[in-house]
């Protein structure tokens, strides 16, 4: 016997609302979970422009030179205030946005592309390029299609730029009064908002430097000795609060791109807790051990990263039960193979640690970590 089809579930008062005014609601209260809250909502309000923009309000950094002339309207549009968040509220909300589905490594780095030639836009109009450097910052396709070939501050620290270029102040802003090195305020756009050819007369030097995987810039003088200060960047954590790595990068299918996105969040947004209390970290690792998934055990332990109350970086970590753990399991597979009649070969896990962490093992573990994973007969 048909039945008839269920008539559909009569919206509440708030989906019943105009899309306009939903999505006032969904910037003036920053609540991002309003979306989840039903798929009416879900769907109403998956707008990229609407994401793009919680982006630049989140991830935007606060350096001075932000402050002036930088966040305008057709950048990020009332009602959104960039200086209105506090930094646990922005901790928060970088949280919340980068466990999202719709927060992705692709999402993000369009985002670092829009915002790193707005800063360009903003604040290079009164710097002067040769015309060989104007032409590279007109056309970033190459630098921005080969990510792969720059720096990711795989130790932990960047370098000085991944593209320098040289420019001068032009003859208008020094001789407006507006020389300081140092100064804070906003370079004034000419009429067509691009970099100037460069005159013959006398001006001040300096650098504009881009980290394309970072999505960060610096205009900074030509001085020898370099300093990370008045960093243009997106991603970037709250100052002294930094948002938490989320899970979707920490656990299969282990993919190129959960690395490479984890890659960009790893020096600035914590792993752990504390250096204390590690017990993230530690689940997985132990959970890659015991599965013998050696690709995304050997990749984690080449990367840097932080925990949430200490800013030093230091290599994925690693404790006494690991090692323990991993000696256990490749006692195990080998004496297995050897009752099977198998080559019996180093187990990829000692070999790993041994080479990599061999000053952490405890003293009475290298010994027998030591022939498990040089392939030697126990």
């Amino acid at each position: 016997m048909l039945h008839p089809p269920l008539s559909p579930a009569p919206l509440s008062r708030l989906e019943s609302l105009p899309l306009e005014i939903l999505e006032s609601i969904f910037l003036f209260s920053l609540e991002i979970n309003l979306p989840r809250a039903s798929p009416h909502l879900g769907h109403a309000l998956s707008n990229p422009l609407l994401y793009t923009w919680l982006i630049r309000l989140v991830f935007s950094s606060t350096n001075p030179g932000s402050r002036h002339d930088f966040f305008t309207p057709d950048f990020l549009p009332p009602p959104l205030d960039f200086w209105s968040l506090g930094y646990e509220q922005r901790q928060h909300l970088q949280t919340a946005i980068l466990a999202c589905r719709w927060c992705t490594l692709s999402f993000l780095r369009r985002c670092q592309r829009e915002y790193v030639e707005h800063a360009i836009r903003r604040k290079c109009a009164n710097l002067v390029f040769s015309a060989e450097d104007q032409g590279k910052l007109q056309s970033p396709d190459p630098f921005f299609n080969q990510l792969e070939n720059w720096d990711h501050a795989i130790h932990g620290h960047r370098g000085k730029g991944d593209l320098v270029l040289h420019a001068q102040l032009s003859d208008k802003h020094t001789q407006s009064g507006n020389s300081d090195p140092d100064e804070h305020q906003s370079l004034e756009s000419n009429p067509e908002n691009k970099p100037k050819s460069k005159p013959k007369s006398k001006s001040i030097d300096r650098k504009l430097a881009i980290w394309f995987h970072f999505g960060a810039i610096q205009i900074r003088k030509q001085n020898e000795i370099y300093y990370e200060t008045d960093l243009f960047r997106l991603p970037c954590p709250a100052a002294n609060s930094p948002g938490q790595i989320p899970d979707k990068l920490l656990g299969p299918p282990w993919s190129d791109s959960q690395f490479e996105f984890l890659q960009l969040l790893a020096t600035d947004f914590y792993l752990d807790e504390s250096n204390d209390l590690m017990d993230r970290s530690a689940k997985i690792t132990s959970r890659l051990i015991r599965r013998r998934q050696i690709e995304p055990f050997l990749r984690l332990l080449s990367m840097w990263f932080r925990s949430a109350d200490y800013r030093v970086l230091r290599p994925w970590p690693l404790n006494s039960s690991h090692f323990q753990l991993i000696k256990q399991y490749a006692t195990f597979y080998r004496y297995r193979n050897m009752g099977q009649g198998r080559v019996v070969e180093r187990d990829p896990f000692a070999a790993a640690i041994i080479h990599q962490r061999w000053t952490e093992i405890p003293v009475e573990l290298q010994g027998d970590l030591l022939r498990l994973g040089q392939g030697n007969s126990v």
